[in-house]
Parts: C-alpha cells; structure tokens; sequence
C-alpha cells in the first residue's frame, strides 16, 4: 500500500496516509487496516507518537490506551466519568 507522507518533517511530526482506492472493498480494508496496524505498533513500540496537533480522531483509537499508557488513559477516563456521568457527552468517541 502506497503511504504519502507530509507535514512538519522539520520537527519530526509526519503525517502518513494510506492510498488506497476503495476502502469500503472488505479485502482492501483489510489489508489496509493490518498495515496501519502494523506502522503504528512500530511507531508505538520506538517511543514515537500516533498523534499530532490533529489529535487522535477515529482512525487512531484502537491504539489510543497503548499510545497514553495506562496511567494516562485511567486519567483521562476518570475525568470523562466526573465530567460526565452519564455518558452524554461524545459518547462512543475517545475512550469507549
């Protein structure tokens, strides 16, 4: 799968896109999904970051509570239940 970079290279922050032409083809979201999992357990696992000034979107949450690690993302999970009890607020979003 073709993967265009661009972005804040200067800085270190590249933002990768996978091209594919039809993501909504179950064969090609497969392996689409598998190498995107596949870059960003490397990038995890080298100290890097999955997240930019973008923040972490849909696309990213699957990998989320690696990316923070478990004290940062029980943080983040604690705030949401005091601030919102009742799940109102972006609910399936960030930390479901």
């Amino acid at each position: 799968i073709p993967i265009a970079c661009f972005g804040h290279a200067g800085d270190g922050n590249i933002h990768t896109n996978l091209m594919v032409r039809n993501y909504e083809d179950p064969e090609t979201r497969a392996h689409a999904d598998a190498a995107l999992d596949q870059l960003f357990t490397w990038i995890l696992a080298n100290n890097g970051a999955i997240t930019g000034e973008h923040g972490v979107g849909l696309a990213k949450k699957p990998w989320i509570r690696q990316a923070l690690g478990e004290v940062s993302f029980a943080t983040h999970r604690a705030l949401k239940d005091a601030l919102d009890p009742h799940g109102i607020l972006n609910p399936g979003k960030f930390l479901d």
